[in-house]
């Protein structure tokens, strides 16, 4: 008889996170409109139009496994502060599992995403507008002339993979591996932590000083606190949990972009834009919210942090938000001043992908200290060996 039956409001370490792998939540692809680019297409043929985007549902089991969840009040064999974080792990995935599947409806979108990220608070919007005002001093912004200079060497699909493997090596890495997907945007860069492999677009370039923020915002951070989190003893830190993680996940990355000097005043901006946004946008539609955008963003850069801010959504002339890429800006900055006051924080940050409040847990013990913290000198060396 499985502990389920013998034991309905409690569940072993073991049986939570094989219940937990077999949930199916891709909300990334789900809320990826399967007619993006034609309702791109109409929209800039047009200066009324706004998308009405279609999405796709992945089959899915989810049902039947929170059947199985339900109930449950505790891990039998995990400290009382570890069982109390997989209840609310159980409570975010359903809730996940809901917000996939509420895809086009508006108001369900705009609800959940708020209950689950936030939304802007006035002085986040204020220290958005500062940086979309050109005050960036104190961001520690990479020159135009550095990355104007490095921009001039591009590299392919086979000199990428190359100092991929070197970085994975120097890590400790080596079963990880950088691969070609279909499914990736064009250019783009996705961490796959069940398969460890770094997925990039087939024709991805990248010139060297953008390689160098990749590595160290995809490898240097969410692949290191994952590996970090999965040798914890407790598989969810090692992979997307609790929303509160988040802040921390993004904010971390590009803190370490800051660190190294690969910050750049566009990629600021945008973040910065996606606060505006957000803050404004809810009762906007697309378009009114692509005019004030363009105010202060190149036209397709606009509707990029426009698009973001309303995916998920169906006809986009109604009001709705998506309030996920919050955490860019806020958790970048949240992580700045924490680290400006305590510095010992950001090797404890990498024990997996914990938020702040998961800290004290790695200082006690709860959690393992993490093996791989990078640092500003081991980035230097690495780049240097990969001749970047």
């Amino acid at each position: 008889m499985s502990i389920l039956k013998k034991r309905k409001n409690s569940i072993s370490l073991e049986s939570i996170t094989e219940l937990l792998n077999e949930l199916k939540i891709p909300t990334a692809l789900v809320f990826t409109p399967v007619n993006l680019e034609s309702e791109k297409k109409k929209f800039f043929n047009s200066d009324r139009y706004n998308p009405v985007f279609q999405y796709r549902i992945i089959k899915n089991n989810n049902e039947n496994i929170f059947k199985k969840l339900s109930g449950i009040e505790s891990i039998s064999d995990v400290d009382p502060r570890i069982s109390d974080f997989y209840i609310r792990l159980i409570e975010a995935k359903r809730e996940a599992s809901t917000f996939m599947h509420a895809v086009g409806n508006n108001e369900i979108i705009t609800d959940i995403s708020i209950a689950r990220y936030g939304k802007p608070t006035p002085i986040l919007f204020r220290n958005a507008s500062k940086v979309l005002r050109g005050k960036v001093d104190s961001y520690n912004i990479a020159s135009t002339k550095t990355v104007k200079r490095l921009s001039s060497d591009y590299l392919h699909y086979d000199e990428i993979e190359r100092v991929f493997s070197q970085v994975f090596q120097e890590f400790d890495l080596e079963d990880w591996t950088l691969a070609k997907s279909m499914n990736i945007g064009k250019n783009g860069v996705k961490v796959g932590m069940k398969t460890k492999k770094v997925l990039v677009d087939p024709n991805i370039e990248r010139s060297k000083f953008k390689l160098k923020k990749t590595l160290v915002h995809e490898v240097g951070t969410h692949v290191l606190r994952g590996v970090n989190g999965l040798e914890s003893g407790f598989e969810a830190f090692g992979k997307p949990n609790n929303p509160s993680y988040l802040d921390v996940e993004e904010g971390l990355a590009t803190w370490n972009e800051y660190d190294m000097g690969l910050l750049t005043e566009s990629w600021l901006r945008k973040k910065a834009a996606l606060i505006y946004a957000l803050y404004v946008g809810e009762d906007m539609p697309f378009r009114q919210l692509y005019n004030c955008l363009y105010g202060i963003l190149p036209k397709y850069a606009a509707f990029d942090v426009v698009y973001r801010v309303k995916r998920g959504l169906g006809d986009t002339s109604f009001p709705g938000i998506y309030s996920k890429d919050i955490t860019y800006f806020r958790g970048f900055r949240r992580v700045l001043n924490r680290l400006k006051k305590d510095s010992s924080l950001y090797g404890l940050l990498y024990a997996g992908k914990i938020g702040f409040e998961e800290v004290e847990w790695v200082r006690e013990g709860l959690l393992r200290r993490p093996k791989r913290v990078p640092s500003k000198e081991k980035w230097e060396e690495i780049f240097k060996k990969v001749e970047l």
